[in-house]
């Protein structure tokens, strides 16, 4: 069985398309279990972000799962099937690996090392095979990306200071006004993970914020956690207030547009309004004192941050190289050991069959058999000593399906 991701992104999708995969909850389970209904695919699993999907899946036949998730990924999305095999980047076996051990640890990341796609990931996973979707082989390339993950953290200082996208943007908005937002009143739409990040950073910058939410009660709470510079209001109350103040930040989760030119009215003042949600919450809005930045207008900040942390990552992608190095030990370690048994599960009864036709044949005393039974299996265990070891080294490379396949025919293992 091997391992095939599928990744759509930032890397290779702009925002337009990936607004197409931004599949909800109830849209991840049916194309999970579309998937698992294919007869290509053994197990699946899916990470959805605002910036990436990412699906791996097991199979015997790459070539026909390949096909098979894209088909399902066309259908789910309406994004034309040659357009989405164009943009998509697949990877098998060990460069899946690689690459999903790269996205846990945050190197994947619009802005590397961010500390909110391990938990995104780990949630995403967890679902898979609470759903029965995913069970013991993406439950092991999951468990050996956390670790790596917590290795990459632990030992490299990639994640000091986390970024976000939404600190990038509250960075970007620091700059446009002037490199300082004490005293400014901000506007935050939404109560999620973003919009929670966008507030802390914010208040940490000195600006007094306004969350707006559908669910007042809620939304209230939200503001109360952020702290005292932070107050709610009521979405009814959006029209008048993106039209008051300068900032804006946005990250709704809706799968339409909240904000349009129907409320919007023209002010003597200029507004920055950042939408960092997937779908974008912000329409098309004609009004040159409106500036507007969608996830893929901060390359600035994210380029900066890359420089800064250049020298980490790659410290950190060391660490992922020597992590998928280990999970592709371990796992070639599993095929070999059943291999090894029945091997001597092989020898021992060979024993067994040639002391009883040797007693039998009165050859041997039958008081002697015992002793002679565990000489045999000595001089076997010394002959299969070198042998195990070999095959344990074989296995560990890339060709260990064909070294286990030779044993096999060699040794007639089959059904062992």
């Amino acid at each position: 069985m091997r391992y095939l991701l599928i990744s759509i992104s930032y890397k290779n999708t702009d925002i337009a398309v990936r607004e197409r995969f931004a599949f909800d909850a109830a849209r991840q389970e049916r194309i999970l279990r579309t998937l698992k209904s294919r007869a290509s695919i053994d197990e699946a699993a899916m990470l959805v972000t605002c910036n990436r999907v990412e699906l791996i899946v097991t199979a015997a036949d790459i070539h026909a799962a390949l096909s098979d998730a894209l088909d399902t990924l066309h259908n789910e999305s309406g994004v034309d099937r040659v357009e989405l095999e164009g943009r998509a980047h697949s990877y098998e076996d060990e460069g899946a690996a690689r690459h999903l051990f790269s996205v846990a640890s945050g190197l994947e990341s619009v802005v590397i090392g961010e500390a909110q796609i391990a938990g995104q990931f780990k949630d995403a996973f967890k679902f898979a095979l609470e759903h029965g979707f995913a069970a013991k082989r993406l439950r092991a390339v999951s468990d050996h990306a956390m670790r790596c993950a917590a290795a990459v953290r632990a030992s490299t200082e990639v994640g000091k200071n986390p970024v976000s996208v939404s600190s990038a943007a509250v960075a970007q908005a620091k700059e446009l006004l002037g490199g300082s937002l004490e005293g400014v009143t901000a506007l935050v739409v939404g109560a999620g993970e973003m919009s929670r990040l966008a507030a802390l950073h914010l208040i940490g910058a000195k600006a007094k914020v306004i969350v707006i939410g559908r669910d007042l009660e809620k939304t209230e709470e939200f503001a109360r956690e952020i702290g005292e510079d932070a107050q709610a209001a009521s979405f009814a109350k959006l029209p008048r207030l993106i039209n008051a103040h300068p900032l804006l930040f946005t990250a709704t989760g809706a799968p339409h547009t909240v904000i349009n030119s129907e409320i919007v009215e023209s002010v003597d003042f200029t507004r920055y309004w950042f939408d960092i949600a997937v779908p974008r919450d912000i329409g098309a809005i004609d009004d040159e004192n409106i500036k507007i930045y969608a996830v893929d207008d901060l390359q600035t900040i994210v380029q900066t941050n890359m420089s800064l942390r250049e020298e980490e990552a790659a410290k950190a992608f060391r660490i992922v190289g020597e992590y998928v190095e280990n999970f592709f030990g371990w796992l070639c370690s599993l095929g070999a050991d059943p291999l090894i048994k029945a091997l001597r599960n092989k020898a021992r009864e060979a024993c067994r069959i040639e002391l009883e036709r040797a007693a039998k044949k009165g050859f041997i005393p039958k008081d002697h058999a015992e002793n002679i039974e565990l000489l045999l299996h000595g001089a076997f265990k010394r002959f299969l000593h070198a042998p195990t070891i070999a095959l344990r080294l074989a296995m560990d490379k890339q060709n260990s399906e064909t070294v286990a396949e030779v044993m096999k025919d060699i040794f007639d293992l089959e059904g062992n």
